[in-house]
């Protein structure tokens, strides 16, 4: 949990080491809550660990939530894999048990298509509208795509494998701590947010993804909030002692 002083600013942590069982504390000017997204035990690769303990200890305290209905995203993937990277099935035809094309089944869009039929019955891709050249891409461009499909002898440009839908919840969703101004500061003071933690909602609104600006956000928001932390804290250093 966080260490909050008489004033209700953020100061420190507290927790249980579950190897020895111990206590631990520290003590620090500002906390970053930089502990990932949220999408415990979805089997995405990942994503069994992330808990949201980071967005519930900053609850604890007092910090506002933003967005979090935009955070029951589902990655698609092999049924067989863990790996949720879409961006090849934008090359993919999605098939039925029998063989048959889906009618407006893709991942972009269509990927509802998908859902309403997993409830009834296993669907299937193909990735057969890629060329010989877009293959070569793949390969080279997401590596640990092709790691599962080699492990079963499965070629995916030529044969049909079954896939899923796993959640990703706020690690591909947008919601998490909302941040009050440009150093990503929380509502409480003393507590900053970064990455899948903080609400991606300033750089996509609603707008759910992966890599690209995921990605971007991490980096820059661990920038910023790293940043706006060692500033609120040396501030706090300077005044009176804390309690």
């Amino acid at each position: 949990e966080l260490l909050v002083d008489a004033q209700g600013t953020v100061g420190g942590a507290t927790g249980v080491n579950r190897q020895t069982g111990e206590t631990w504390v520290a003590r620090a000017g500002a906390v970053v809550i930089a502990t990932g997204g949220c999408a415990f035990l979805s089997k995405a690769l990942g994503c069994n660990v992330l808990t949201g303990d980071g967005q519930l200890m900053a609850a604890e305290v007092g910090a506002a939530m933003s967005g979090m209905e935009f955070s029951n995203a589902y990655g698609l993937g092999p049924a067989f894999s863990s790996v949720t990277k879409s961006l090849f099935y934008n090359w993919a035809t999605f098939y039925d048990r029998d063989g048959q094309a889906i009618e407006g089944a893709g991942s972009s869009r269509g990927r509802s298509v998908i859902a309403q039929n997993l409830q009834t019955q296993p669907v299937f891709a193909c990735i057969d509208r890629a060329d010989a050249q877009i293959r070569a891409w793949m390969r080279t461009a997401q590596p640990n795509f092709s790691v599962s499909f080699d492990r079963q002898g499965i070629d995916p440009f030529t044969q049909h494998f079954p896939v899923t839908l796993r959640l990703e919840g706020t690690v591909r969703g947008t919601g998490g701590l909302n941040l009050v101004d440009p150093t990503c500061a929380t509502s409480v003071a003393g507590l900053y947010a970064a990455g899948d933690a903080a609400t991606r909602e300033l750089i996509c609104g609603g707008f759910t993804g992966g890599g690209s600006h995921n990605a971007a956000w991490a980096l820059t928001s661990g920038f910023w909030a790293g940043a706006g932390a060692a500033a609120f804290g040396k501030d706090a250093r300077s005044r009176a002692s804390r309690t």
